[in-house]
């Protein structure tokens, strides 16, 4: 008969499997990124925070759960740091998240493209995607409107059509 502790030590195993897995998952996805967008710093600000309150119960555990957590940790808040890569891939879309999806080019209803001058005097587009099951998937660029639309015209399907908002400052 199996402890609580064999049930615990098994979870962790099969969690640090998942998490590591995600990890390669990701880096898969995101070496093809050829136009990043930029980074989204709220899942690694979550992670920070989850991993400081799981460091508390790191303490409690025996020597085996406890380095099962450590790795778990790392395993959780490096998928929180790769949470916030996103961008327009050469076979897909890589959009960002804690839970990212990739969307194929072909799934996409609309892309509408918004360029935007900050206060700073940066210029920034934001790009909305559109996919068939009215998902929306926002991304923001620093890079000029004219190469976002040229890599977009290269990559999707001449079916979708590609919008350009200007907003009035």
């Amino acid at each position: 008969m199996r402890t609580m502790s064999d049930w615990w030590l098994i979870f962790m195993i099969i969690m640090d499997a998942v998490l590591l897995t995600g990890c390669i998952v990701s880096i898969f996805w995101q070496a093809q990124i050829v136009l990043r967008a930029h980074y989204n710093y709220w899942p690694f600000l979550l992670g920070l925070m989850v991993v400081g309150w799981g460091w508390t119960g790191a303490g409690i555990a025996n020597n085996w759960v406890r380095w099962l957590l450590v790795l778990f940790l790392a395993g959780f808040l490096l998928n929180c740091i790769q949470a916030g890569v996103g961008g327009i891939g050469d076979k897909r879309l890589v959009n960002n998240g804690f839970i990212s999806s990739v969307i194929r080019y072909d799934r996409l209803a609309g892309i509408t493209l918004v360029p935007v001058t900050l206060p700073n005097g940066k210029d920034r587009v934001v790009a909305i995607f559109i996919t068939t099951t009215q998902r929306r998937i926002q991304l923001t660029f620093s890079q000029a409107l004219p190469t976002i639309q040229e890599e977009l015209r290269k990559l999707v399907p001449g079916s979708t059509p590609i919008e350009i908002q200007n907003i009035e400052q």
